[in-house]
């Protein structure tokens, strides 16, 4: 069960506990009150009650409850009854249900129970219908328009979600254009080498030749790689972008000066091997970048550890924060920067993880395997 579960819960034993004491309230107060049928419509309170609670069958429990609520009325002579319990049902019956058909059955059973408590009430028929359909209905509407704006804002969070992926994707297509634009202009200088040299020096032609070979299959390899995040089917401009490969340490500076978190202390263990694909040092760059915006919408300028850890198999990354020295309003976001880093790592084997840490900031841990062209590496063949 969620967070968000329990405090719907909670909110939903509250309302049931509330409910409850003002019925038995006005059972035990209310001179009009039949005399000696207190204490049995307090019962019937209780039984209301443990319906409420166990509501499994929410459409049973608000019959079941108008029922018992019909009975009181005319039993015991309360202007109140067991009301404030249909109420709760009702308003509980349409929030936590998608089908509009609700809304009418919920409407039915109010106007319903309504027409019997006039009946059985002592003012003119109409005056009491309308009160009681009225206080009836209220948490029907109420519960609506709950659900309305919860449906709003859920459909705002899924465009903004949708936004935030698209711009990833953008990102990601800034890089394959990098790539292509850098590997074409590579195989076109090596290419008009060897075409100069093929007569005079076929060793230096030899040797241009080898290096459009591996040219290409780097290119194929970061096409692959990146190509697989590009699942978007509308097209979207390309434009140059500066290089995604520079240097660790750049790309903590871009972050900090971007996000003020000033803090950050950078550790690499190791270095990346020789001829190590693009998208292996990429994707490293975007897990730090991200998480180091991360660390500034929700916990600030606080101290913060990036780390690089190179093995024979790849890189692990860790990126943790301490917790805030005082409390902060974490600025609310959609979770997609994760998942869109979670995408990159994973296409090439890794793993991403993060969650709250032990010292009670939050740590990002990430395994990106080293992609090598022509190897086999972490699952993935070149």
């Amino acid at each position: 069960m969620t967070h968000t579960d329990h405090r719907g819960r909670r909110a939903d034993l509250a309302a049931i506990t509330a409910a409850s004491a003002v019925t038995a309230g006005v059972f035990v107060l209310d001179p009009d009150v039949t005399a000696g049928r207190e204490l049995p419509g307090i019962a019937i309170t209780a039984v209301a009650a443990v319906l409420l609670a166990a509501d499994r069958f929410a459409r049973v429990t608000v019959v079941a409850i108008g029922v018992l609520t019909v009975v009181t009325l005319a039993w015991t002579s309360s202007p109140v009854a067991l009301v404030p319990m249909l109420a709760v049902a009702l308003y509980r019956l349409v929030r936590r249900s998608d089908d509009r058909s609700v809304i009418r059955f919920g409407s039915i059973a109010a106007i319903v129970v309504a027409g019997f408590g006039a009946l059985a009430g002592s003012e003119p028929f109409w005056f009491e219908w309308v009160t009681y359909s009225a206080v009836l209905l209220l948490p029907v509407a109420a519960a609506d328009a709950r659900r309305s704006n919860l449906r709003r804002r859920a459909d705002a969070l899924e465009r903004q979600v949708t936004e935030r992926l698209q711009a990833e994707r953008l990102r990601i297509a800034y890089d394959l254009h990098d790539i292509v634009a850098h590997s074409l202009s590579a195989i076109t200088v090596q290419s008009g080498i060897a075409a100069h040299r093929f007569d005079r020096d076929p060793a230096a032609a030899h040797t241009a030749l080898v290096e459009i070979n591996d040219a290409g299959r780097r290119s194929l390899d970061e096409l692959r790689s990146l190509l697989g995040l590009l699942r978007s089917d509308e097209s979207l401009p390309l434009r140059p972008a500066p290089s995604a490969t520079t240097t660790l340490h750049d790309i903590v500076a871009t972050a900090t000066h971007s996000t003020q978190v000033e803090s950050v202390e950078v550790v690499e263990d190791g270095h990346y091997p020789a001829g190590v694909a693009e998208s292996t040092v990429v994707t490293v760059h975007r897990i730090v970048h991200e998480s180091l915006v991360n660390v500034a919408r929700h916990a600030g300028d606080v101290p913060t550890l990036v780390r690089l850890r190179h093995t024979d198999d790849g890189v692990h990354v860790t990126v943790s924060n301490q917790a805030p020295t005082t409390p902060r309003l974490a600025t609310p976001g959609t979770g997609i920067g994760l998942v869109a880093i979670r995408e990159r790592a994973e296409l090439l084997g890794g793993t991403v993880h993060a969650g709250p840490a032990d010292h009670g900031g939050f740590a990002v841990h990430a395994f990106v395997p080293h992609q090598i062209p022509g190897r086999t590496s972490g699952g993935w063949t070149a």
